[in-house]
C-alpha cells in the first residue's frame, strides 16, 4: 500500500513540476484546446438574410388596386404599405410611385383624394390622420402633376370597406383594407 501512495505522489509531484515549465516552453501562454473530433455541422440551420428583407420597392409596385364606379376611376392605395403606424410621411419611392399612378389623368383634371382608417382608436385622433395621410398623398400628386385640381378629405373609421369586427371577434384583414388612400378623378 505503500508503495501505491509513493507512485501516486511521485505522478503529482511530476505534474506540479512540469506544469510551470510547460507553460515556460509556450511563452507563458496557455495552450489552446484541442479541437473536438468531430464538429456538427449547422448549415441546414443557416439561411440567406435576403430571403428576409422585407423588398419595399417591389411592395411600392403593388400598393395599389384600380376600379370603375361608372365614370369614376379609382386609384386605393394600402396605407399599411405608405405609412409607418401612425405616420403621415410618404417615402421618396412612395411618391415617385403615386406620381406614376396620375401621369394618366386628364389635364386640368379634379382629384378627390379621401384618406381612412380602421377604427383602432389613435391617440391625436382618427379623422385627423386619416386627411394628414390624403393630404401627403395630394402634396405628392401635386408635385408630378401641378395642372390637377386637388379636393382632400379625411374620414377617419367612418366608411370602411370591410367589417373592423366579425361579430365579437377582431378582423385584421377587414382592419388592414379600411386604412387607405383612395384617389378619384372622372376619365
Amino acid at each position: 500500500m505503500r508503495k501505491r501512495h509513493l507512485v501516486s505522489l511521485t505522478a503529482v509531484a511530476f505534474v506540479f513540476a512540469a506544469g510551470p515549465a510547460a507553460l515556460a516552453d509556450n511563452g507563458g501562454e496557455t495552450p489552446a484546446p484541442e479541437p473536438p473530433s468531430q464538429i456538427g455541422t449547422y448549415e441546414s440551420n443557416i439561411y440567406s438574410l435576403d430571403q428576409n428583407i422585407y423588398d419595399l420597392e417591389q411592395n411600392i409596385e403593388d400598393l395599389n388596386t384600380d376600379t370603375q364606379e361608372g365614370n369614376t376611376k379609382v386609384v386605393t392605395l394600402n396605407s399599411d404599405i405608405l405609412f409607418d403606424y401612425g405616420s403621415n410621411e410618404l417615402s421618396d419611392p412612395a411618391k415617385k410611385r403615386i406620381g406614376e399612378l396620375v401621369k394618366d389623368v386628364p389635364q386640368g383634371a379634379t382629384v378627390k383624394v379621401d384618406g381612412h382608417t380602421d377604427n383602432i382608436p389613435y391617440h391625436r385622433g382618427n379623422d385627423v390622420l386619416s386627411k394628414e395621410r390624403a393630404q401627403a398623398v395630394a402634396d405628392a400628386i401635386s408635385a408630378a402633376r401641378p395642372d390637377l385640381k386637388l379636393e382632400v378629405a379625411g374620414h377617419g373609421d367612418t366608411k370602411p370597406v370591410q367589417p373592423n369586427k366579425n361579430g365579437d371577434e377582431d378582423n385584421p384583414e377587414g382592419r388592414a383594407k379600411n386604412r387607405r388612400v383612395e384617389i378619384r378623378y372622372d376619365g
